[in-house]
C-alpha cells in the first residue's frame, strides 16, 4: 500500500513539473518572441551604442557578443506590437546578421546638415498644443480612420514668424478653407488642429491621408538646422505614434513622408513645389551643401530610433 501511494506521488510530482515546464516555456517565449508588425528595408550605416544587447534572431533567445561602437550596416527595422512597441534594428557585421534594439545604434549621416543635428544630440523642442475649434473636423479616408504619412510644407513666405501665420491661417479659413496641423520653426512645434483628423492643405487627394505641417523660413545656419531637427522630430512622432514606418513617398501613393511637391508629382490635385526651392536654397547658403528628401527621411529615421 506504501509503495503504492509512493508511486502515485512520484506520477503526480512528474505531472506537476511538466505543467509548469510548459508554463514557463509559453512565458519564456511570450516574452521573448517579437511579434512584428511591420518591416521595411533600407541601406545605412550605424555604430553600436556602449552596451548594446544584439541577438541572433529576433526572438532574442540568444545574445551576441559585438564590440562596442562597432561599424555596422543597417538593412532593415522591424516594428513591434508588444514589448513596448520597440523598433528593432536587422544589422550586419562581418558578413552576419544580427539584431539590435534602434535605440542602441546611432546612424551615420552623410549630409553635413544631419551630421551637424546628430552631433548636437539630435536636439528638438517640445510640441505644443494650441488647438483651435475653428477648423472642421473630418475623419481620414483610410480603414483605420488613422493617418498613413506626413507632408512637408514650407510658407513660401520671407520673414513671416508662426505666430502671424497662424493668425492669417485662421482670419482666412472661412474663405481660403485651408489649413494645417502645425507650425515649425527653430524654437518651437505649435500643434494647431487636431491631428485625429485630416487637414486641407495639399489637395483632395492627400488631404484625408496625411498629416501636414508647414515651416516658416529660417535665415541662419543654426536656426535652419533646428527646426529641420524639429520638423524631423515632428514627423518621427506622428509615424511612432501611428506604429507606421519611415519610408519616403513613392509614385504608386506608398511611403509615409512626402513632400507637397511629391503630392503635386504622384498624387496630382495640387500644383505647389514645396519645400524643395526653401531648402534647396537655404542649405546652399547657410551650409554649402545641399538637401532634399531622401536626407530628411534619413533624419526622421534617427529621431525615430531614439523613440
Amino acid at each position: 500500500m506504501a509503495k503504492r501511494k509512493k508511486k502515485q506521488n512520484l506520477i503526480y510530482l512528474s505531472l506537476i513539473i511538466i505543467v509548469v515546464a510548459i508554463i514557463s516555456g509559453s512565458w519564456f517565449y511570450s516574452h521573448h518572441t517579437r511579434e512584428v508588425s511591420n518591416s521595411y528595408a533600407v541601406s545605412e550605416t550605424a555604430t553600436l551604442s556602449s552596451g548594446a544587447r544584439v541577438y541572433n534572431s529576433l526572438s532574442a533567445i540568444q545574445r551576441a557578443n559585438l564590440p562596442d561602437q562597432a561599424l555596422v550596416k543597417v538593412n532593415r527595422y522591424y516594428l513591434t506590437s508588444n514589448d513596448n512597441d520597440d523598433t528593432y534594428a536587422r544589422i550586419t557585421y562581418n558578413g552576419k546578421n544580427y539584431f539590435v534594439r534602434a535605440t542602441d545604434i546611432e546612424l551615420k549621416m552623410n549630409n553635413e546638415i544631419n551630421s551637424y543635428l546628430t552631433q548636437s544630440g539630435l536636439p528638438h523642442a517640445k510640441i505644443t498644443k494650441q488647438i483651435s475649434n475653428i477648423f472642421e473636423q473630418r475623419g481620414y479616408s483610410t480603414s483605420s480612420g488613422n493617418p498613413r504619412g506626413v507632408v512637408i510644407h514650407d510658407t513660401g513666405n520671407e520673414n513671416s514668424t508662426i505666430s502671424s501665420e497662424v493668425s492669417y491661417m485662421k482670419q482666412n479659413y472661412s474663405s481660403t478653407r485651408v489649413f494645417v496641423h502645425t507650425f515649425i520653426d527653430n524654437q518651437q512645434i505649435v500643434n494647431i488642429a487636431d491631428t485625429k483628423y485630416m487637414a486641407e492643405g495639399a489637395g483632395p487627394y492627400a488631404n484625408p491621408y496625411f498629416v501636414q505641417f508647414e515651416m516658416p523660413h529660417e535665415y541662419t545656419a543654426a536656426s535652419f538646422a533646428n527646426q529641420l531637427g524639429n520638423a524631423a522630430y515632428y514627423t518621427a512622432y506622428i509615424l511612432k505614434q501611428n506604429n507606421l514606418p519611415v519610408t519616403k513617398g513613392t509614385k504608386d501613393g506608398g511611403g509615409t513622408v512626402w513632400t507637397h511637391a511629391m503630392i503635386s508629382s504622384y498624387l496630382g490635385g495640387t500644383d505647389h513645389e514645396d519645400p524643395i526651392s526653401y531648402w534647396s536654397t537655404a542649405a546652399r547658403k547657410l551650409f554649402g551643401t545641399t538637401y532634399n528628401i531622401n536626407n530628411f527621411v534619413e533624419l526622421v529615421q534617427a529621431y525615430y530610433n531614439q523613440m
